[in-house]
């Protein structure tokens, strides 16, 4: 990637992903994101229908259910890349989603992981962490500045967190896919997001990866609100607190894992066919 190409992809990723937080979410009541009465039709066909969740502040909960249930369109709603035919979504008390663009909900605090991750390859994973960063400053001041006290601090944080403090050096591209998900994590973290929405993570990932993972959004419950997106019922099961269940744009159960497995129209339409 030459020095031009790479300035354009560093911008759009600074600007899409980095926040600011101008304006923090209120959660004096304990909530954190309200979707309700969502409705979205794509050529006739509701992907998502008079959807309502709830998501509390520092909680870990998983969304399953099986494909087409609209998993991915509201998470397209919560990020600003989908608008909503109907409904209402507010980050906080205080934050409409619907009146913002998907960089300005970045900037609320609401960050997202993809299943296919997005790190600079030719970059270290120090370099990585360092961009995401950034903030308002451009991309060349990032590469060629210093960092300060407590930015070094983050980084190296972050960097034991995600469990890359030994790959600190190492370029993107010679990570696994595993290590590439989770330096992606670290990218989102460093920019102390409220809300993390991580799409499908262990996908690909070998067991001893998936165990690693599973103790890396652990270890966020609390300290950061995560919604996870995922098929892997072996994994949710390691990780669940709250499963939402949800069916043909709607949410169908919602409880502990205990409880939605023992639910018969989730065996129905989920579990006793996809999962089990």
């Amino acid at each position: 990637m030459n020095k031009k190409s790479f300035a354009q992809f560093a911008g759009k990723f600074l600007k899409k992903h980095v926040s600011h937080h101008d304006v923090a979410p209120d959660d004096s009541h304990g909530m954190l994101l309200y979707l309700e009465g969502i409705t979205k039709s794509f050529d006739g066909f509701k992907a998502i229908n008079d959807l309502n969740l709830y998501i509390e502040e520092g909680e870990l909960r998983c969304i399953i259910g099986p494909n087409g249930a609209g998993k991915s369109t509201m998470m397209d709603i919560i990020t600003g890349k989908t608008r909503p035919d109907t409904g209402s979504a507010w980050f906080g008390q205080n934050i409409n989603l619907l009146e913002l663009d998907e960089p300005a909900i970045a900037q609320a605090g609401i960050g997202r992981k993809f299943q296919k991750p997005t790190v600079f390859e030719n970059m270290s994973v120090d370099e990585n962490l360092e961009l995401a960063l950034a903030g308002p400053k451009t991309v060349w001041s990032t590469l060629c500045g210093k960092l300060s006290a407590e930015e070094r601090d983050m980084r190296d944080s972050v960097l034991e967190l995600v469990g890359l403090k030994d790959l600190r050096s190492r370029d993107g591209r010679v990570l696994s896919h595993g290590q590439k998900q989770w330096l992606e994590l670290g990218m989102l973290l460093m920019q102390k997001p409220r809300l993390l929405l991580v799409d499908e993570p262990v996908t690909g990932m070998t067991r001893q990866e998936m165990e690693k993972t599973a103790e890396l959004l652990l270890s966020l419950e609390g300290t950061h609100t995560v919604v996870v997106v995922e098929h892997d019922m072996d994994f949710v099961r390691s990780i669940a607190r709250r499963v939402t269940v949800l069916h043909q744009g709607h949410v169908l159960a919602e409880g502990s894992m205990d409880q939605v497995q023992a639910d018969p129209r989730v065996v129905e339409v989920y579990l006793g066919t996809a999962a089990c």
